[in-house]
């Protein structure tokens, strides 16, 4: 048995979703390859999702996709924006990570402008606004800058400084930048068609807010030359919050960030080519057989997730904690032989250790109600009517009328809870019920010494 889920192993701009797509990503990805490589004018594309939904492993993926697996032709380039946001201008490392990117020679030289140009921009007072740099054309030419930036004498490295102090300079770095992306992209002639570019930011949304924000700034004012696209893996609604926080809680963050993104997607809730599947359904039974959990249990945990999911917006991330808790307890190693409902409740315990531990700490010092494990759950009366099999609700679901009553036997400490003690003998064959005793069985044996960090 394994204690971490495993994971894949990405040769970024190599491996694309040929080996191991267990949610079948790959579909969206041919999409987004498609629309990257139609479009000509200048898209910036936000891959939405919540913390853990499995963005940065479909950018991951798909970078080395859009040209190995969907026939892409543009240059695609992965930038972690978290890894980069110690920096004070995201500018600098951006034009640093295109560099290394780039295929050939000419390619190179050509980046090597607009590299110049960028630290440039970077040295004098420009932190002012980026407005600034994009307020019109300058007559100064990327030849008379790179003339000042070549030169060595100590008398044409002043002159070079006073020149970029002026905003004239400033703009005429700005057309230099622009200059070298145009012939990146576009070429120059037939025979140098030039290729399309997409930048990949990921963690956009864990970076400090002024390295967020500027690094859209930068997107926004520099790189908005056709057959230049980004895609961005952010959560919309946490990237709002940093809005919020540089610029006050009465900004409205959504307008403000609709200035910066051309559209938007999202990877998709359930496995494309089989709906009846939710794709964290689908991880969690791959991963759980993958670590050799026992059959019993997966199966077990599967009917809880089923109800818990959509409820508790439980994330992949949230599954592969799920699955770590699980394989701590030594019950599970010995084969997860116990009673039926000892069985259920640990598992509910090791959903609640995860996604809510204020359930779990009130499960064992007796504050749980019985409200709480249905709203966990997403339990409604009319899915838990059973008068009997003739006059069911349509709504019943076995798991959650069983669910719901072996949870209302414990928090009431009633073996006859459900009016004919048949949830209680759950836990015991000889129907001998006590919640203390079972709580501290589940404890001992299940929940021990050791615990994953929050």
């Amino acid at each position: 048995m394994h204690l971490l889920p495993p994971q894949p192993e990405i040769t970024l701009y190599e491996d694309g979703f040929d080996i191991n797509d267990i949610l079948n990503r790959a579909t969206i990805g041919k999409d987004l390859s498609n629309l990257i490589e139609r479009i000509e004018d200048p898209l910036v594309v936000a891959l939405d999702g919540p913390w853990g939904s499995g963005k940065s492993h479909f950018l991951k993926r798909w970078v080395g996709a859009h040209c190995k697996d969907n026939g892409g032709t543009a240059t695609t380039v992965y930038f972690d924006a978290f890894k980069s946001d110690f920096l004070d201008d995201p500018l600098i490392a951006l034009t640093g990570a295109i560099a290394e990117k780039l295929e050939n020679g000419a390619q190179r030289s050509r980046w090597q402008q607009a590299k110049t140009a960028a630290v440039k921009l970077y040295r004098p007072a420009l932190r002012i606004g980026l407005a600034a740099a994009t307020g019109g054309i300058s007559e100064y030419t990327g030849a008379v800058l790179d003339a000042a930036v070549a030169a060595s004498s100590k008398e044409a490295e002043q002159a070079a400084e006073a020149f970029w102090r002026r905003e004239d300079g400033r703009k005429a770095a700005m057309q230099q930048f622009t200059d070298a992306l145009t012939k990146l992209t576009q070429g120059e002639g037939n025979e140098d068609p030039g290729k399309p570019l997409v930048i990949v930011i990921d963690e956009l949304d864990r970076c400090r807010p002024d390295y967020a924000l500027a690094t859209l700034e930068v997107i926004k004012h520099f790189f908005a030359v056709p057959r230049v696209h980004f895609v961005l893996g952010v959560n919309l609604e946490a990237l709002g919050h940093i809005v919020r926080s540089r610029y006050g809680a009465e900004v409205n963050a959504q307008e403000y960030l609709k200035r910066f993104f051309t559209l938007s997607i999202e990877l998709p809730d359930e496995v494309p080519g089989d709906r009846s599947i939710r794709a964290e359904l689908k991880y969690f039974a791959s991963t759980a057989q993958k670590m050799n959990l026992p059959d019993s249990l997966i199966n077990e945990a599967t009917r809880h997730l089923k109800l818990s999911i959509p409820a508790s917006q439980i994330s992949l991330r949230d599954i592969e904690k799920i699955l770590s808790s699980i394989a701590l307890s030594s019950a599970v190693n010995d084969g997860f032989h116990y009673p039926h409902g000892i069985q259920k409740v640990f598992t509910s315990l090791a959903l609640f250790r995860v996604k809510r531990p204020d359930l779990f700490r009130a499960a064992f010092d007796g504050s749980l109600q019985i409200e709480q494990v249905k709203e966990f759950y997403g339990i409604r009366e009319e899915m838990i009517e059973n008068r009997d099999r003739l006059r069911r609700s349509p709504s019943f679901n076995p798991d959650a009328y069983t669910i719901s009553g072996l949870w209302s036997c414990l928090v009431t400490g009633n073996s006859n809870a459900d009016g004919n003690g048949h949830f209680s003998s759950a836990f015991d064959t000889f129907g001998d019920f006590n919640a203390k005793d079972i709580y501290e069985v589940l404890k001992r044996e299940f929940f021990g010494s050791f615990k994953l960090p929050d």
